[in-house]
């Protein structure tokens, strides 16, 4: 990677330092593999990259993205837990591979919670809902009548069972006491075709990929599931804003290897992402997207991956989301 490329990603080598002492042997000598769980295209694919390419430029050794896209993610997870943990494969992911898969899939071949070893959640977003310009709602509020209105045929999109926009939609569910058919795609970029189309009336994604359509008027933005209204959408309005106090879900993405990865090499990722994360030109380039910097450590990671497998284990015991 070049200075010109790697100032379009955000970054710059010699603004990142690894510290905590020297590496694991020659650690990287040979390529590394970033396992994307999603297709190219969509938000967790466009974050694999964007991670691959700093630790390339940081390290000085090709991380070479590798798409294991199916089963929600569960393919990905799976290749990940049955490779040598020796710090030359990861998976960089949105959240369903890397904990909802534990309680939303029966017959995973893999624990997320002790196949794997946290290394940081990079950055985080809200959840979009859209709409086509055909669906029979254009606001959250009329959504939720015509969903009272006419009980089980209302259909959400999201981009694989797990993912927080199958998660959002359980929530609003819960709360409004309507239902909402789960209807889950591979990926973000068939789901998004799909609505632009007309082929579905609802959407729950990651923003990034539905700014340009909104600004041409080619779907519309009913409500962000975060806390508050979002810089780059000031004029779509929360869930909380419209119904349902208090109501807030937000979506990460983040990085694991497997189970007995080294701690030093864990650490020199983590510290990697982390510098990248505090310049000026990566914030820029993850708020272009909808997202703001996280990379926490490895053990707040762990947190994070227990609190998303308990909120969606709720759900799933209140019958609102159904293992499969």
């Amino acid at each position: 990677m070049n200075r010109r490329e790697l100032i379009a990603l955000g970054g710059s080598a010699a603004l990142i330092t690894v510290t905590g002492g020297a590496l694991a042997g020659d650690w990287p000598s040979k390529p590394v593999t970033v396992i994307s769980a999603y297709p190219p295209g969509g938000t967790s694919d466009i974050i694999t990259r964007i991670v691959a390419d700093l630790l390339t430029a940081q390290f000085g050794q090709q991380f070479v993205v590798e798409n294991v896209a199916g089963a929600a993610g569960a393919l990905a997870g799976g290749k990940l837990a049955r490779s040598a943990p020796d710090g030359y494969t990861i998976l960089v992911s949105g959240s369903a591979p890397i904990a909802a898969n534990k309680v939303v899939q029966k017959n995973l071949a893999y624990d997320p919670q002790t196949d794997f070893a946290p290394i940081t959640v990079v950055a985080e977003s809200t959840a979009l809902l859209t709409a086509s310009t055909k669906a029979p709602a254009q606001t959250f509020p009329d959504l939720i009548a015509y969903a009272k209105a006419n009980p089980g045929k209302v259909n959400i999109g999201n981009p694989g069972a797990g993912t927080k926009g199958h998660i959002c939609a359980a929530m609003i569910g819960l709360q409004t006491g309507i239902t909402l058919n789960h209807i889950p795609y591979k990926g973000s970029p068939p789901l998004m075709s799909d609505i632009l189309g007309g082929h579905i009336d609802f959407a729950l994604d990651a923003p990034s990929n539905y700014l340009p359509h909104l600004k041409d008027g080619k779907i519309k933005a009913l409500a962000v599931t975060s806390a508050a209204r979002q810089p780059e959408l000031p004029t779509v309005p929360t869930v909380a804003e419209q119904g349902l106090p208090g109501f807030e879900a937000t979506l990460w993405f983040g990085a694991v290897g497997p189970k007995g990865m080294p701690v030093e090499i864990v650490n020199a990722i983590q510290t990697s992402i982390k510098a990248w994360t505090e310049t000026p030109e990566a914030q820029k380039k993850l708020a272009s997207l909808g997202l703001v910097p996280v990379a926490n450590t490895p053990e707040q990671m762990r947190g994070s991956i227990q609190r998303e497998i308990d909120s969606v284990k709720a759900l799933v015991e209140a019958g609102l989301v159904q293992p499969t």
